[in-house]
């Protein structure tokens, strides 16, 4: 065993010793590596070694010389002195004569220059260099590790900067006939790399021959196939290997005219996809390193090449490749260049060539050809690289572009419609230049996309010409247009959504108005100013459209949801919100222009500014939006003139993204006033201002933020009338939420939180004449209504103590709540269904969005209050649902401890309807995936349970979880289930006949694995 003082002799004896095993030889090795580690110099170490190293037996020296490399290896920080250094090495370099020890002496070589070059003289690196190019065995016929250590060290020795010129071309030398035929991926990987920094650290001289040499070594790799294994250790990839390759042929320039001709024709030759696309990127991966005088001769071949595969690649996948390569080739021979002179010869010889041949097959063949198409492709190429590109090819092509554009109208005129749009892509929209290319062809490009919008018969035609006209306005950092052009775009754009016929072609008219509308405040005025009021003209005198053969429901849907569309820009919204809202409210579409308002409100509640102007307006208006609404519904709910209830419906919806998403300020002013109004107004259910309820609930559902800042004698006069509205509420549960809203947030420290809490708790108290909810509740001698209002109220406070983790309510109110389903109680089961509102998320009331205050543990201590109290044998139905429903809402870690409890009242209530089906299906599921061995015992209920809720399920996501469930009990011992097998097989023919296709899909899957068991 391991021991620190343990004896030297014995250790290298042990580990050198082949019949030993592998547990002994570390043992050894440990012991010796420690001895050397603290006291013992490794030249003792040789010492014992000494009959080792001379031994008859191969295994014997080679374990002897792998103990020296092992104590290097491990010992990084070994004190050793230059003379021992040099010995070393010698000894080393000696050793690799003696072939089953070679191994063993590379890697010790490895470690002794790697963690020791400092240590040894200039000169050694050239003896070791010199010994290994000529050793008895080559490296090329060596193993794979022993190759790999070889190229290993000659790295080390290149690295160390230590070879003369002359010796560095032997070593380059050496090294290309040493990886010569190497297949391995892992040392070709190492070689390919090690190649290109042959090149890069010996460039000065690199002549023809070693140029030939390194790439008659490494173009046979070329194009790269190799794919790893499954589970490949080694983690070496193809994209590794392509990258290396390529790093090669770029190592130096001379090797450009030996690497372009071999790649053009290999691309010429191959047919596989994956080659060319190889190819291709290798194509553009060098003409982007190499300097522009060593391309010269090649860029017409290249050019060439590319372009044929842009025109006629085998796929989609091998065009965007040549796209790629092209659009690299032309940023490579774009100015600006460190060699101006060069650099025109090279656009010349490729860009030039390649725009000429683009718009020669344009010419000649049919606009809608697959080869226009290409030559299109390859024009976009090189105008989206650069400004000169660019400018070239308006200069080149733009003429016959249009000229295209303006033919006959049809398929052709079509298609150049689309390359003209495409083109219009290529404009720059980042850098603004002093002297844009476009503006000598913006006339012309508009007048022809202009004709053509009127002329085309087709919506895909018109839809490019609005594209085309998007492109004039929105990609140039700075206009291009006149101030008359852009209107006239402007009206033309605004009569195409009102009376096209194509809805595509009015949603893409839309779109650009929108995205006009948001590029810049100046361009959100004109539209505003040019296009706004025609669609509310519109409104205001709403009629059917001939042209676009729509009907007025119609007419005004699509013009409010255009309107909807362009309120985005905040220009438009501040100025667009009031003239809806200030339609006449006997107008036959009053209620859909209301939704409307309340819809723009609900899309820009990001913007505080917004929400802001909403409540507050502006310094140049008397009174804000919602103001002027709620005044306008006070003066019609006390006229009775009309129905206000979907005005009031959507005004509450704008009051409580307003109070979500406003400023402080915002919210303070809409809960100070609508709290002012409710205290001024009977809003009793049999008055008319109840219909105004609406809008007290919305605010109240968000007032956590703004609450405090109202003043103190609100509260004590609105919670009383609060109070007396829930309790009249009947069926409604908007007031218990409100009330449930503000007690979440109010501050624990006001009076008024512990005396209403007290209150609402005790089923004894009286406060202000009022009985407690708790003990209406109770009170049998109650009306049903009176007494569910009281229950439904108590719910509702409780989950906002529960939410906010109060430490003393929330406990009693729960226990409260499980105390009725523990005892005989005619309203078990309202509590029972009860529950679901208390556990459940909502996301109008008790959210973060709405301010509440939420303890990120709630859920796990309602659990774990309820849980005991309702867990009992005697459990009946409500009281099942209740626990259920509390357990369906727990995280899983919770539930670990308790499953064995649980399981057996999940599997009795599978065969449930509504809520508790619902809840103990959740649960089973997560039952089976936590411990299947928990249903094990119960497996005649939990196939019956299951099955039935494959055919009877509440939802399409139940029976889904249902088939989900049997399909892993499939994976059961076949013993257990093979008494529910052919029951299983025949209930499933039911789920296969379901109305929901994914539910008839699964249900075959399902059947098909139990099928086969």
């Amino acid at each position: 065993m391991f021991s620190l003082d343990a004896p030297l002799q014995p250790a290298i004896d042990g580990f050198v010793d082949p019949e030993n095993g592998d547990q002994q030889h570390t043992t050894h090795l440990n012991n010796v590596v420690m001895s050397v580690h603290r006291k013992t110099p490794i030249e003792q170490v040789i010492q014992g070694l000494g009959a080792h190293l001379t031994h008859a037996q191969d295994k014997r020296r080679s374990r002897a010389m792998l103990l020296l490399a092992e104590v290097l290896t491990r010992l990084p920080d070994l004190r050793l002195s230059s003379d021992t250094a040099h010995l070393l090495l010698t000894f080393f370099l000696e050793r690799l004569k003696d072939g089953p020890s070679m191994g063993p002496c590379l890697k010790a070589l490895v470690a002794l220059i790697s963690l020791h070059a400092a240590l040894l003289p200039a000169n050694d690196a050239w003896t070791v260099v010199e010994t290994l190019l000529n050793l008895p065995t080559p490296i090329a016929s060596l193993s794979q590790s022993m190759r790999k250590q070889s190229f290993e060290l000659l790295q080390l020795i290149v690295r160390r900067g230590a070879l003369a010129d002359h010796e560095g071309r032997v070593l380059m030398d050496g090294f290309l006939r040493a990886m010569s035929g190497e297949k391995d991926p892992r040392n070709l990987l190492f070689c390919l790399r090690f190649a290109a920094e042959l090149l890069t650290t010996y460039a000065s001289i690199v002549d023809a021959d070693v140029a030939k040499g390194f790439f008659d070594a490494t173009s046979c790799y070329f194009p790269i196939t190799f794919r790893p294994p499954p589970n490949d250790p080694y983690g070496i990839t193809s994209e590794d290997l392509v990258l290396a390759l390529r790093s090669v042929f770029v190592g130096h320039d001379s090797l450009a005219k030996h690497v372009l001709p071999m790649v053009l024709d290999k691309l010429s030759r191959t047919t596989v996809v994956e080659m060319t696309k190889d190819i291709l990127e290798t194509l553009a991966f060098c003409c982007a390193k190499y300097p522009l005088n060593r391309l010269l001769l090649h860029f017409t071949p290249v050019a060439a090449a590319v372009y044929h595969h842009v025109l006629h690649g085998d796929n989609t996948a091998v065009i965007a490749v040549a796209i790629e390569a092209l659009k690299t080739i032309t940023r490579a021979v774009s100015p600006p260049s460190k060699l101006p002179g060069m650099q025109a010869l090279a656009w010349n010889k490729c860009i030039v060539y390649l725009v000429n041949q683009a718009v020669e097959d344009l010419s000649h063949q049919a606009p809608d050809s697959m080869v226009s198409t290409g030559a299109g492709n390859v024009l976009c190429a090189i105008a989206s690289v650069g400004v000169a590109g660019f400018s070239h090819v308006l200069a080149s092509a733009l003429a016959l572009l249009l000229e295209q554009c303006a033919a006959q109208a049809g398929s052709p005129a079509e298609a150049a419609t689309a390359r003209l749009v495409n083109l219009l892509g290529c404009i720059d929209a980042e850098v603004d230049h002093s002297a844009p290319p476009l503006v000598p062809y913006v006339h012309a490009i508009q007048t022809t996309l202009v004709h053509g919008l009127e002329r085309a018969i087709s919506s895909r035609q018109q839809k490019l010409c609005l594209q085309g006209l998007c492109c004039l306005v929105l990609r140039p950092p700075s206009p291009l247009l006149d101030d008359a052009s852009l209107e006239l775009l402007l009206q033309g754009w605004t009569n195409t959504v009102l009376t096209n016929a194509f809805p595509d072609v009015r949603d893409e008219a839309t779109s650009t108005l929108q995205a006009i509308a948001l590029k810049s405040p100046g361009l959100a005025h004109l539209v505003l100013t040019r296009c706004v009021p025609s669609f509310l003209h519109v409104l205001e005198e709403p009629a059917a459209n001939a042209a676009s053969g729509r009907s007025i429901d119609v007419m005004v849907h699509d013009t409010l949801a255009v309107l909807t569309q362009l309120s985005l820009a905040p220009p438009i919204f501040e100025a667009l919100l009031l003239p809806l809202c200030q339609i006449g409210w006997t107008h036959p579409f009053a209620i859909a222009t209301m939704a409307a308002a309340a819809d723009i409100v609900r899309i820009n509640k990001g913007s505080v500014a917004c929400m802001d102007y909403v409540i507050l307006g502006t310094s140049d208006t008397s009174s804000s939006v919602l103001a002027r609404l709620v005044d306008a519904l006070v003066v019609h709910v006390r006229t009775q003139s009309i129905d206000v209830r979907p005005i009031v419906l959507a005004t509450a919806s704008m009051s409580a993204h307003v109070m979500q998403c406003g400023s402080l300020v915002a919210q303070t002013t809409l809960l100070t006033s609508t709290v002012q109004l409710a205290l001024t107004s009977d809003m009793s259910p049999l008055r008319g201002h109840a219909q105004l309820l609406p809008l007290l609930h919305a605010v109240l559902y968000s007032c956590g933020a703004a609450l405090t800042a109202l003043d103190p004698d609100v509260l004590p006069r609105l919670l009383p009338q609060l109070f007396t509205l829930a309790a009249q509420s009947h069926g409604d549960d908007s007031m218990a939420k409100a009330l449930a809203a503000l007690f979440n947030v109010l501050p624990e420290e006001t009076p008024l939180f512990a005396l209403y809490l007290n209150w609402v708790t005790s089923p004894e108290a009286r406060l202000e004449g009022m009985a407690s909810p708790a003990a209406v509740v109770v009170d049998a001698s109650s009306s049903q209504h009176a007494r569910l209002a009281a229950l439904q109220t108590y719910v509702y406070l409780g989950k906002a103590m529960v939410l906010r983790g109060h430490a003393t309510y929330a406990p009693a109110m729960l226990s409260f709540l499980c105390s009725l389903l523990t005892s005989p109680f005619d309203l078990r089961p309202a509590v029972a269904t009860s529950f679901a509102a208390l556990v459940a998320d909502s996301d109008d009331v008790l959210a973060p969005a709405c301010h509440a205050s939420i303890s990120c543990v709630h859920r796990q201590r309602t659990f774990a209050h309820v849980f005991p109290l309702l867990f009992q044998s005697s459990l009946d139905y409500e009281g099942r649902v209740a626990l259920l429903l509390v357990v369906a809402h727990t995280p899983q870690a919770i539930l670990v401890p308790s499953l064995a409890h649980i399981a057996p009242l999940v599997i009795l209530a599978l065969t449930e309807t509504g809520l508790l089906g619902h809840s103990a299906l959740a649960t089973f599921k997560m039952c089976l995936q936590q411990d299947p061995n928990l249903v094990q015992g119960f497996f005649k209920d939990v196939f019956n349970g299951l099955l039935w809720q494959t055919q009877f399920g509440q939802s399409a996501r139940d029976r889904m979880d249902a088939l989900d469930c049997i399909g892993v009990l499939a994976a059961t011992k076949y013993e257990l289930i093979h008494p529910y097998k052919e029951m299983v097989i025949k209930r499933l023919l039911a789920p296969i006949d379901d109305r929901k296709r994914v539910v008839r899909q699964l249900a075959v899957k399902v059947r098909n694995k139990w099928s086969i068991l």
